[in-house]
């Protein structure tokens, strides 16, 4: 009698850790599919966001003289509150204004300094030229930014008052904006277009509301869950790979964003510094999860079509 109430203990023993096992295992695999839904398509790995930082420093800054940019001033940061009430404002101007607006394009452009840079200008689907087409309003005049031509003119009179272009620095002017987008032209494109000749070279990376809006999301998660204190997010030149698979991205120019805190770009839950991710031996890293980093957004001038 002793003996079967044992095996009948042990029974139990073993049928509760059976259990046991099976709800670890089925949470395991909830949470699993819960940071899948949540986290956004475009999340790249963090091997992918330091091939991409690499190859900018070396198929492009190394090429035309300006391998010595430091990494600070690589980085090109937006306050994350910021540019949370801007997609907001964006998306209050498309219903008030009846405006369909898509996205914003973070257009490229140099700053006086020659220092590289990006802006933030709200974008129209233009049909003819098969591109996002960004714009601003200055003086309740529709002004179209065709960030797909080699430069542009400046408006007679221009003044910022219905704050659409967003720098790092604070809002511009339409004028202002095509400065810095033709000192990109001079300073960046056309002493690599005589190293190297492209179809094209690209302007602008164009991403939906809902992309900005779901990353900022992200991030807002992220940082509450891990404790990581980010406030922005720094957005970095990068290059794709050559590569016959990418087909039209191939050696292509592009950004890529990830989180900020107040003292460091950081790409990964750990908080991990990009700067630090660069330094290591990142190519065997490839599992995104946990990644910061964000890219694949849609290329202006868009890459030619094959026949």
């Amino acid at each position: 009698m002793k003996k079967r109430i044992i095996s009948f203990a042990s029974l139990g023993l073993v049928c509760a850790t059976f259990f046991l096992s099976c709800e670890t295992k089925n949470q395991a695999a909830e949470e699993q599919l819960e940071t899948a839904l949540e986290t956004p398509e475009k999340i790249i790995s963090n091997a992918q966001a330091a091939t991409l930082f690499k190859n900018d420093q070396n198929t492009r800054l190394s090429q035309i003289g300006k391998s010595t940019t430091r990494f600070e001033d690589k980085a090109i940061h937006f306050d994350l509150a910021t540019l949370e009430a801007y997609i907001n404002r964006l998306e209050r101007l498309a219903t008030s204004k009846n405006i369909p607006i898509t996205g914003a394009s973070f257009v490229f452009g140099a700053d006086a300094d020659g220092k590289r840079t990006v802006f933030l200008m709200p974008s129209t689907r233009n049909a003819n030229l098969d591109y996002q087409e960004s714009f601003t309003i200055e003086n309740g005049q529709f002004l179209t930014f065709k960030h797909v031509v080699t430069s542009l003119n400046p408006q007679k009179n221009s003044q910022n008052n219905e704050d659409l272009v967003l720098s790092p620095n604070g809002y511009l002017s339409y004028n202002e904006a095509v400065v810095m987008f033709n000192n990109y032209q001079t300073q960046y494109i056309e002493p690599f277009a005589k190293k190297v000749t492209k179809n094209y070279y690209t302007k602008a990376v164009w991403y939906s509301l809902d992309e900005f809006t779901d990353y900022i999301n992200y991030l807002k998660k992220k940082s509450n869950k891990h404790n990581l204190a980010i406030t922005g997010i720094d957005v970095f030149f990068g290059v794709y790979d050559t590569d016959a698979s990418l087909e039209l991205k191939s050696n292509t120019q592009t950004v890529f964003l990830t989180a900020s805190t107040q003292h460091q770009t950081i790409v990964n839950v750990s908080g991990k510094t990009l700067q630090r991710l660069t330094q290591e031996d990142f190519l065997a890293k490839e599992n995104d999860e946990g990644s910061l980093a964000y890219n694949f957004g849609h290329l202006s001038p868009p890459p030619p079509k094959k026949d």
